[in-house]
């Protein structure tokens, strides 16, 4: 199996045989959950697609002489068949399942049951080999069980007569390369459905009511093996140790500790190896002990491999010390955690621990205590902890403990299966000495492109075996270049853009061509209403209340109320305050004003109001206030907005300044025009709204501002005011006719996001303002 970084994986065969007339070729690359199957002889490549009968065949010096183009052809050559195997395996696990619960056995075994069935599989496809003898399973579990129907099952996964397509299961294959998947949604089926069967045996499917996947998500093999192969080329003399222990602290279905086995086999490994996994999952327990059985059995180091994996809380349970810990802990955001875990937090990350933090800081601090001096650190990350503002003090403290070798934004989504964050990943040394630190750090950056991910995998791969880069033309969605580890310890993030980028933009602002965006615009943060419930109200609401207590209320922007460059508000703010502060200061004058929204809105949870914090703290608790009311708020002068989270269309101008802020950013321009030879103010915000919901604008948020669900960023000031945009003040007043700026500003002033021709303007004007040269970059 040659494993690559993503999309480009692939069975091989070298053999005098012409193995693709045989269906067993289709067979292998199914059943391991590849799409190509290719076998070269002297005379012939052929390349066969396991949901396509008829294979492609080459002339050996064809493919030799074009292997660039025969890898992007594997890479492009999708599968177009949605029988995969994993849905086959995963339909396997849920007839298990449902023998369980007839023999009305706690549906908790449900997992070890389907394992003793693939060991039982894995011995009948393979009797003599020892793989096929590597894990017997619980035999007398899957004893209790229906006999006929455990052997009308068996025959029917492994039977080709019997599949939709004609291919035929290999069951070793299956665990081996498509294991991690299917455990993931083996381990999801048992929290979504009932043990309910139905008419004919089987368990109920699953009802509506959404069940989130949580926080825990089990590593793609592609990803597991990048990230093992690095933490392992850190250790200079990993071929001559005479032990190793590995750690996994959040092992899942063991895909790390797996990765890792068979990386040092690669990497001609002969001493005493012990792996170790804890999981609180008890099934992710027995799913990592099963694969790992396996993988010994295929091939374990001279002096053997100890497997060390138990149920356990890595924050809570003593870890063993490690050479190595390689991770994907929880991700986990503050708000979700519960009582338990941020006193968790509280006690391992101590005064690193500031405002809104992820669980997975926590983990990564425990690994790091459990490595011993001249160990390693390879973990994944929630993106956003390269430049959460809450982790600053936990980013210093890490280059303060350790080297870091490696430090990588892998910017796919679809990486994990149901996740929706941006992932990271970083290795780190834990330096005996100071003269164990390197130089440099190696980044590497993918964008959000669906390939980019693989491509950015595959060239650390290439990186590690130390082979020639890729051509520019292949490396426009990744980067990988060098940073000093002194420029991290000064900046307050993790931001990784290459020297070339970094040259251009401050050619930009050296030319004077552009500035940050912070010089040209104060970035607020919307009011903070404390209970939407009570001070949001829809406009059908707002109809109901009486004339002269309408005037109360404000026309609100919600991240919603923004689309495609426009504001469509249909809520309204409670604002009581005028430009002195708050307009209403007791609650006899708040009914005699509002006597309607008084006994609708707020009366019925008036005690709710009282006991907010910041109304607690307040020495003059006026409870019907709004949380955070913002002074700039009632600032007369046009500004242009924008949503939490957005991309190219998520920004508009409100040049009348009618709107309050609810859910997004006001942008409130820091300079002012009033000779009649500079731009007007209401010219200037159109023109930049254009700027901003065009597609170079965007390329250029990709390297400031972390993503979020659905391919939007993060606009938070301290991301976007350093991003350089053009001033376009300035420019004008050196050049008051300039047509750019001017075609700009009459684009603005009409914005139409859904016309293509409208885009196409934009994106030209706005190339021409910044200077190509940037966007080549990019």
């Amino acid at each position: 199996m040659l494993l690559d970084g993503g999309y480009g994986s692939f069975a091989l065969s070298v053999s005098k045989e012409r193995i693709w007339k045989d269906r067993v070729a289709a067979d292998w690359s199914w059943s391991s959950n590849l799409p190509h199957h290719v076998t070269v002889t002297d005379d012939e490549v052929a390349v066969v697609r396991w949901d396509k009968p008829e294979p492609e065949v080459f002339t050996p010096s064809s493919v030799a002489n074009r292997i660039g183009q025969f890898y992007r052809y594997l890479t492009h050559d999708r599968v177009q068949s949605t029988q995969r195997v994993t849905d086959h395996m995963l339909m396997t696990f849920r007839r298990v399942r449902s023998l369980v619960a007839a023999a009305q056995i706690d549906d908790d075994r449900s997992i070890d049951a389907y394992l003793a069935f693939l060991a039982r599989a894995i011995n009948r496809s393979h009797p003599r080999t020892e793989a096929g003898q590597a894990y017997v399973g619980d035999e007398d579990l899957l004893g209790s069980l229906a006999s006929t129907d455990v052997d009308a099952l068996l025959e029917e996964v492994t039977s080709r007569s019997l599949s939709e397509l004609p291919l035929a299961l290999v069951p070793s294959l299956a665990v081996r390369h498509a294991g991690s998947e299917v455990f993931q949604e083996a381990h999801f089926e048992l929290r979504r459905t009932s043990t309910n069967l139905d008419l004919f045996g089987y368990i109920d499917p699953a009802k509506g009511k959404r069940i989130t996947r949580g926080s825990t998500h089990f590593t793609p093999p592609a990803l597991a093996r990048s990230i093992a192969e690095q933490a392992l080329a850190q250790l200079p003399d990993l071929a001559e140790r005479e032990r190793l222990t590995i750690l996994d602290p959040a092992c899942g279905s063991g895909s790390f500790l797996y990765e890792a086995l068979r990386a040092l086999r690669r990497d001609r490994f002969r001493g005493r190896l012990t792996l170790v996994g804890r999981d609180t999952s008890r099934p992710a327990v027995s799913m990592a002990r099963f694969v790992l059985q396996i993988a010994r059995a295929d091939w374990s180091p001279d002096d053997q491999c100890d497997i060390d994996i138990q149920q356990a809380d890595s924050l809570a349970a003593e870890l063993p010390q490690a050479d190595v810990v390689l991770m994907n802990p929880p991700f986990v955001a503050w708000p979700a955690l519960t009582t338990e875990q941020r006193q968790q937090m509280h006690d391992i990350l101590g005064l690193n621990l500031h405002g809104r933090s992820d669980l997975s800081m926590a983990f990564v601090s425990r690994a790091l205590d459990s490595i011993t001096l001249g160990g390693v650190l390879a973990t994944l990350l929630p993106g956003s902890l390269l430049t959460l503002q809450a982790a600053e003090a936990w980013r210093k403290h890490l280059l303060d403990q350790a080297d870091l070798r490696l430090i990588a934004s892998l910017g796919d989504y679809g990486l994990f299966s149901y996740a929706t964050v941006n992932v990271a990943a970083a290795v780190l040394m834990k330096p005996r000495s100071d003269r164990d630190r390197q130089e440099s750090v190696a980044a590497l950056v993918a964008t959000s492109d669906p390939d980019a991910t693989g491509d950015a995998l595959r060239a650390l791969r290439r990186r590690r075996m130390r082979v020639s880069p890729d051509t520019p033309s292949s490396r426009r969605s990744w980067r990988l270049f060098h940073i000093m580890p002194e420029k991290l310890a000064r900046q307050s993030t993790w931001r990784l853009i290459s020297p070339k980028i970094e040259k251009a933009l401050s050619h930009l602002v050296q030319m004077e061509r552009a500035v940050p965006i912070g010089d040209l615009f104060n970035v607020r943060q919307g009011v903070r209403t404390g209970l939407k419930s009570a001070f949001l109200l829809t406009e059908r609401q707002i109809e109901k209340l009486p004339q002269r207590e309408r005037k109360w209320f404000l026309p609100a922007i919600l991240n919603d109320s923004i689309r495609n460059g426009q504001i469509r508000s249909g809520h309204r703010v409670f604002y009581p305050y005028d430009q002195q502060g708050l307009a209403i200061t007791s609650e006899a004058d708040l009914t005699k004003q509002l006597p309607a929204y008084f006994d609708c809105y707020l009366r019925p949870i008036r005690s709710r109001l009282k006991e907010r914090c910041d109304v607690r703290r307040a020495k003059q608790p006026y409870w019907w206030r709004l949380s955070q009311h913002r002074t700039w708020a009632l600032d007369p002068r046009p500004r242009l907005v924008s949503k939490y989270f957005g991309a190219p269309g998520g920004f508009a101008t409100d040049l009348d300044a009618r709107y309050i802020v609810v859910q997004g950013y006001a942008w409130l321009p820091k300079w002012t025009t009033t000779p009649t030879d500079q731009l007007r103010l209401e010219d200037a915000l159109a023109a930049y709204m254009a700027l901003m919901n065009s597609t170079p604008f965007g390329r250029l948020l990709e390297l400031f501002a972390p993503h979020v669900a659905g391919g939007q960023f993060d606009l938070s000031p301290r991301y976007v005011r350093p991003m350089p945009v053009p001033n376009l003040p300035a420019l004008y007043e050196r050049e008051p006719t300039n047509p750019t700026i001017t075609g700009l500003a009459e684009l603005g002033h009409s914005p139409q996001i859904n016309d293509p021709k409208w885009c196409s303007n934009v994106d030209r004007l706005t190339t021409k303002l910044f200077g190509g040269d940037i966007f080549r970059q990019v």
